[in-house]
């Protein structure tokens, strides 16, 4: 057998063709995966609502006005989660359907309609929060199933 230098072959010179089209074809392959997840994030996402809160101490509770809410959702559709100063959660990621009379004496929170007959969470609906049980600095997070439409403080 003859030797690569002896033959009078030059190795070096020998077509690369099938090593160069697997490189450029593994390059094509994450060029087209970055593209699709850019679509995938740009794409058509629903527009983030933010949801504004109006605060106020009424009597012994706190009074949490409710407003620019997404349209369209159901108190069960919308959670409410405390947290005390030192953001130990102190009401878990309740339902503003189970914050009813029934329940008060276990999150000392009620939800409260504006208008019975619309079934929608709306602008003007409340929540009364018993200050005793979530004094000043409590931290209020109101969440829909997507994202976190507002986060405040009691004060």
């Amino acid at each position: 057998m003859q030797d690569a230098r002896t033959s009078g072959k030059d190795v070096s010179s020998q077509p690369t063709l099938l090593p160069n089209l697997l490189k450029v074809a593994v390059v094509l392959v994450l060029v087209g995966l970055l593209y699709l997840d850019v679509v995938r994030f740009t794409g058509s996402s629903p527009p983030v609502v933010s949801l504004e809160l109006t605060i106020t101490q009424a009597d012994a509770n706190w009074s949490v006005v409710l407003s620019t809410l997404p349209s369209g959702k159901l108190p069960s559709e919308m959670f409410l989660l405390l947290r005390n100063s030192s953001r130990d959660i102190t009401v878990p990621r309740t339902s503003l359907a189970n914050l009813s009379a029934a329940n008060w004496s276990r999150y000392e929170v009620l939800y409260a309609k504006a208008n019975l007959a619309i079934p929608e969470v709306q602008s003007g609906d409340r929540l009364l929060i018993a200050i005793a049980a979530h004094p000043s600095g409590t931290i209020i997070e109101i969440s829909d199933e997507r994202s976190v439409l507002a986060v405040d403080k009691l004060v």
